[in-house]
Formats: structure tokens, sequence, C-alpha cells
């Protein structure tokens, strides 16, 4: 019996032994390239040419027409220099440009309502959001949109569903639906 546990294990053992002498291949992955340095900060030498930047940013987005931009440069000039009568002027010039094109677009979207122009009053409350996105009367009506479409996509859905159950045209496979 010792014997026939011998030979089996030999067999066994057999297709091992054919497989000693060939080379091993190990899947190692190839070490992973070293990640790019950060790029260094910008190097400003001084406060004053910092303030200087956002002075000259804030005019050329002024100029650009990007009015809300603007304002935010010239609200960090007067974060460090708090008695710049320039920026505080600027910054109320450009408050005061917000609320009235703010106010223009409101007015455009609540007048696209009334003629039935969702697509013209959506793109109206965007744009005063666009310039103050806490316009609390611009979400609000943008909320009411997004509520009206989602109704009457559910209505066209609805009238579909009857007609094809009227036709005889609905399949089991809208049941349920």
């Amino acid at each position: 019996m010792t014997s026939l546990r011998f030979a089996i294990l030999i067999a066994l053992m057999a297709p091992l032994a054919a497989c000693a002498g060939m080379p091993v291949v190990a899947s190692i992955p190839p070490p992973a390239a070293p990640a790019p340095a950060p790029p260094p900060p910008p190097v400003i030498a001084s406060p004053t040419q910092f303030i200087d930047g956002q002075r000259a940013e804030a005019r050329r987005q002024d100029m650009a027409g990007m009015i809300v931009q603007a304002r935010q440069h010239w609200r960090y000039v007067l974060a460090l220099l708090p008695n710049d009568a320039e920026a505080r002027a600027e910054i109320t010039r450009l408050d005061g440009v917000i609320q009235t094109r703010r106010d223009a677009a409101i007015a455009a979207g609540e007048t696209a309502l009334m003629r039935g122009g969702t697509q013209d009053a959506q793109t109206a409350f965007l744009k005063a959001l666009a310039l103050d996105g806490n316009n609390a009367q611009a979400r609000r009506r943008l909320i009411e949109l997004d509520t009206r479409a989602a109704f009457v996509r559910q209505d066209r859905k609805d009238v579909r569903t009857r007609a094809m159950r009227t036709t005889g045209t609905e399949g089991p496979e809208d049941e349920g639906r």
C-alpha cells in the first residue's frame, strides 16, 4: 500500500518537476513615475505689487464687461487697504451697475413669463443670478419654471398613455408605467 501511495505521489509530482526548469516571469508593474513637482507659487515682491495687480485686474475686467469679477478684485484691494477711496468708490459704482442690470433682468424675466416665453424668462432669471447669486426672487422663479416644466412633461406622458390605452396600442410592457 505504501508503494501505491508513493507511485501516486510521483505521478502527481512529475508535472511539477517538469515546470521546475522553466524561467519564472513575474508580473511586476513598473515603478510609478514620481509626481511632477507643483509649480512654484508666483513671486510677489511686495504687498504693493499685489495690490497694484488687483487694481489692474479690476480695471481690465471692468473694461471687458465682467463687472462682478471686477468688483471682487476691488474688494481685495479694500480688504488690504480699508481706507482706499478709489476701491470704495469703484465698489459703490459697480454695486449700482450690478443692481440696475439685475433688476432689468428680473423685469425682463417677469415680462417674458406674462407673455408665455418660459425660455426667455429662464434666461433672464439666470442672468439675474449671475449678477447677484443671492437674489431670492430669481431663484424662486427658476424653481417655479422647473416645477412647471416637470408638470408639463408628466402631463404629456399621461396624455400619451391614455391615448395608447384608448386606441389599444398599449403593450404588456407599457403596463405599470
